[in-house]
């Protein structure tokens, strides 16, 4: 299974293909809209959240409400399309001054329509199918913000006042977001090959979210402060995944988000056609972006996850997957019940 997405964030459409996805898969629009406002609305979003609505369109993939095996097509409509002016000045922290670098341009504009997180909602769209095959399977995804800047306890409250000092400070905050999955089977990835274990697959899907700069598995960086003795009575440090494969246990992923980069505060750059330094200000982003991506890390593992389940199952319509999973459940729990 693979998928591919483009559109720019100020451009008519994002449009995302989802191809190897199974058929038999009955998803109704409204799931797939609740997925995506789950995004949209999460604490900290900046003012454009409320133009967005992200209207989508399936164009392929779906009859009736049912998936047919075709690749899925979606086109997501953006509502802020007022692109901004060109720009020389390179924004800290963002894509913008190794993106002009890279493509040859003294247009930051041209590397930031593309950059935007904006094109995360694409990757929610098609995540949305991954959710609902797992859903169906009996596997479950949850996410929780678990740090906010150096908040010790995140909670709607102290979120909402932690949020409300740093937009006022013209300031913003990173945080760390938490993915749990329960009711994986047993075995999907691979020991063989260091491109095939899941580990590093999921890691990969989830250090491409835009501001993720950190990922850990389980007792991550925590484990290397305990003996042999300590993480083997802790077999809840692997977080679900030994050798590269699951091992039946609940799978815990977590990523830690910068602060947005663009500050309403400003910060120094320099712009690349005069070489002087200019205050950079940002009157569109996010104060934080950790609740949002941890929305998008769920759809993100769903999507490697999916994949790495039709791997180890095959299948091209979601009855047969599911009588292979059934069994293989079957199978793998009488083992797992006795250890």
């Amino acid at each position: 299974m693979r998928y591919l997405t483009a559109g720019e964030s100020h451009g008519e459409y994002l449009t995302a293909i989802l191809e190897g996805f199974p058929a038999g898969v009955k998803i109704a629009p409204a799931y797939i809209a609740a997925q995506l406002k789950r995004r949209r609305c999460a604490p900290g979003r900046s003012a454009r959240q409320a133009k967005e609505t992200d209207q989508f369109e399936i164009t392929a993939g779906l009859s009736g409400g049912v998936t047919t095996g075709a690749p899925i097509a979606v086109l997501l409509k953006n509502a802020g399309r007022d692109l901004p002016p060109p720009s020389s000045l390179p924004r800290p922290g963002h894509a913008d001054l190794p993106g002009m670098l890279k493509y040859n341009t003294l247009n930051a504009v041209l590397v930031r329509e593309r950059a935007s997180a904006r094109e995360t909602a694409a990757r929610v769209a098609l995540g949305t199918f991954a959710l609902r095959l797992h859903e169906l399977l009996g596997i479950g995804f949850n996410s929780r913000v678990i740090t906010l800047g150096q908040l010790p306890c995140v909670t709607a409250a102290t979120a909402a006042a932690e949020l409300l000092k740093a937009r006022r400070a013209g300031d913003t905050l990173g945080g760390i977001f938490e993915v749990e999955v329960e009711g994986l089977p047993a075995g999907l990835g691979s020991c063989m090959h260091a491109d095939r274990r899941l580990g590093a697959r999921l890691g990969a899907a989830l250090l491409g979210i835009n501001g993720v700069k950190g990922f850990e598995i389980g007792g991550g960086f925590e484990a290397p402060l305990l003996t042999g003795r300590e993480a083997a009575a802790c077999p809840e440090l692997s977080g679900g995944i030994d050798g590269g494969m699951t091992n039946g246990g609940a799978l815990t992923l977590r990523c830690a988000v910068k602060p947005v980069p663009g500050l309403p505060g400003g910060a120094l750059a320099t712009d690349l056609k005069t070489f002087k330094k200019k205050l950079c200000v940002s009157k569109t982003s996010d104060t934080t972006a950790v609740f949002a991506a941890a929305v998008v890390g769920e759809h993100a593992a769903a999507l490697e996850l999916a994949g790495a389940l039709l791997e180890k199952f095959g299948g091209d319509s979601l009855p047969e997957i599911k009588a292979r999973v059934d069994e293989w459940r079957k199978k793998t729990g009488q083992i797992l019940r006795r250890l």
